[in-house]
């Protein structure tokens, strides 16, 4: 399984070209509540404003021939997926006075990105709730995420959700993903930009509440993003962890989460495969609730190691990371423990 390279360019790659500028600073800010973004490589649409896949959903059956007989035509079975993205937008205004007391460039262009990191970093946890939960075929201004895609133990692909036993509307998931042009990746308009695109729209006039005139440095930022699953192979989900059940040593009704990930490694088909980087995806909760069962499960609640779990460098900031099998685990504040039951 190809685990911590990726040749293909994601939005952090794509932002270090100098002719991106200060985008290299605002995907670093994204990536702290989205780590999906240093992690994904960004297309543009092969069909301009949207991308266009063929998945393979069964193979053509051989069959055993003998002299004298022919040998049937057969072809494997294809669906046609379209998938569309969708774009955010966010402004930001500071007063013209706050700015322009200070005489220095450098401390102008800090002063003005103080206000827009807020709306950069509310972008980035909007857009990772999109990569996991939003649904075009709900609103069709916003892209389809995983959870959508992988939301029916009885669909094609149900082989590739792995059912963790909760109820009720407290549960969470864990997300395995391979990242790579033929297996999931991110993707944008043609002719757009990767990333946030941020417009300096200079000083414009505003009016108070008694109707005078005053003047805001204005920015907007836009951002192009979708999703698509070019092969659902190279995802699989654990559904339906039930938050209220877990316990430390993963005893009673609690989910195992290393019997959950297990279960999940050997459903993905990324261990059989040398593609793209593949990522494990988790909450806080479900971060937490590994480190205790890492130390007491099976062991008669006594400190103990698990060969399974390691740390390593994995981040555009050579920052450690805790892995399974030399696959990294990533914290995104994005997948909810309020999920309803994947049935």
């Amino acid at each position: 399984m190809a685990l911590l390279t990726n040749n293909d360019p994601t939005l952090y790659d794509l932002a270090q070209m100098p002719e991106n500028g200060e985008a290299k600073e605002i995907i670093e800010l994204l990536a702290q509540s989205n780590p999906m973004l240093m992690d994904a490589p960004a297309y543009e649409c092969n069909k301009g404003t949207y991308h266009q896949t063929t998945v393979r959903t069964g193979l053509p059956s051989p069959v055993w021939g003998r002299l004298y007989k022919g040998i049937p035509s057969d072809k494997s079975t294809k669906q046609m997926i379209k998938d569309t993205p969708g774009f955010l937008e966010s402004a930001s205004e500071v007063d013209t006075r706050l700015v322009d007391v200070f005489e220095k460039a450098e401390d102008k262009a800090s002063i003005r990105m103080d206000e827009a990191e807020a709306h950069i970093e509310s972008m980035g946890h909007e857009a990772a709730t999109a990569l996991f939960y939003h649904d075009s075929l709900v609103d069709s201004e916003k892209p389809t995420g995983l959870a959508p895609r992988f939301s029916s133990l009885s669909a094609e692909n149900g082989g590739q959700i792995i059912n963790a036993g909760g109820a009720g509307a407290d549960n969470t998931s864990i997300w395995m993903v391979t990242w790579d042009k033929r297996a999931c990746h991110l993707i944008y308009p043609k002719g757009f930009k990767a990333g946030i695109d941020r417009k300096d729209r200079g000083a414009v006039p505003k009016t108070d509440g008694n109707g005078d005139t005053f003047f805001n440095y204005r920015e907007e930022f836009t951002w192009h993003l979708g999703l698509t699953v070019r092969d659902w192979r190279y995802v699989a989900r654990v559904a339906n962890i039930d938050v209220s059940d877990l316990t430390v040593d993963g005893s009673g009704s609690s989910a195992n989460i290393f019997n959950s990930l297990t279960e999940m490694y050997y459903k993905h088909y990324g261990r059989r495969s040398n593609i793209g980087k593949t990522c494990i995806y988790v909450n806080t909760t479900i971060m937490k609730f590994l480190d205790y069962q890492a130390r007491l499960i099976g062991t008669g609640n006594t400190n103990s190691s698990n060969l399974n779990l390691t740390y390593g460098q994995d981040s555009f900031n050579a920052k450690e990371v805790l892995m399974y099998r030399g696959i990294p685990i990533k914290e995104s504040d994005a997948i909810l423990s309020s999920e309803a039951v994947v049935s």
